[in-house]
């Protein structure tokens, strides 16, 4: 997954460096800016578990650190001219993590699935130019479970805080993005039992932008 993972993120970016100049958005005259342009982004990457070893129902379980099927979907949208780099919108993430016992017996396994639900503004540099770093941050809720009768009892969830730097290349409507993530996401389940679900890593992103400028 991760080798497949990396070839797909590999061509990405070679696409992304393709972009012709003559696709950098020009400059528009104040009287013709549109400030609403909104923009639709998926995304996919590596992401690793800040704890992969952790206490729960009575046992130690050891997580894969790289978590699998990583995906993404951003929506936001550009704040008035005055303010023209800021960006408000929201993003949901999903991410699996296999798990093992590693004390006691039988021995088990199985897969925690970790759902971000976030509020998130951002803020790009040299927004007038084809080449833009952009910063961010983002609130809001989190939930993981195992699906299987494992050592998450029921639904666990708590607050979830992202921050995020990344660097993107854009046309007229598409742009490729490469950005570092941190989710921190320490949740709490039906017995009162912590989890920790916070993780980081690269995401590679693609972005559809809609509308006019």
């Amino acid at each position: 997954m991760i080798l497949v993972m990396s070839r797909w993120c590999f061509v990405l970016l070679l696409a992304g460096m393709a972009l012709p100049a003559r696709g950098q958005s020009p400059a528009p005259k104040e009287q013709d800016v549109q400030p609403n342009r909104f923009a639709l982004t998926f995304k996919s990457g590596d992401l690793r578990l800040t704890d992969n070893s952790q206490t729960l129902s009575g046992s130690d379980w050891g997580f894969d650190r790289s978590a699998v099927n990583v995906f993404g979907i951003e929506g936001e949208t550009r704040l008035s001219k005055e303010a023209q780099g800021f960006s408000i919108g929201g993003e949901t993430i999903y991410y699996q993590n296999i798990f093992r016992r590693t004390s006691g017996t039988p021995p088990e396994e199985g897969k925690m699935y970790t759902r971000a639900f976030l509020a998130k503004s951002k803020y790009y540099f040299r927004q007038e130019h084809a080449f833009q770093p952009y910063a961010g941050l983002g609130f809001g809720l989190v939930f993981s479970d195992d699906y299987s009768g494992g050592p998450i009892r029921g639904l666990a969830n708590g607050n979830g805080y992202l921050g995020v730097v990344g660097v993107q290349l854009r046309s007229e409507r598409i742009g490729f993005r490469v950005e570092y993530m941190a989710l921190r996401a320490r949740l709490t389940d039906n017995n009162a039992q912590k989890i920790d679900a916070s993780t980081r890593g690269i995401l590679v992103a693609l972005s559809f932008f809609l509308g006019r400028r």
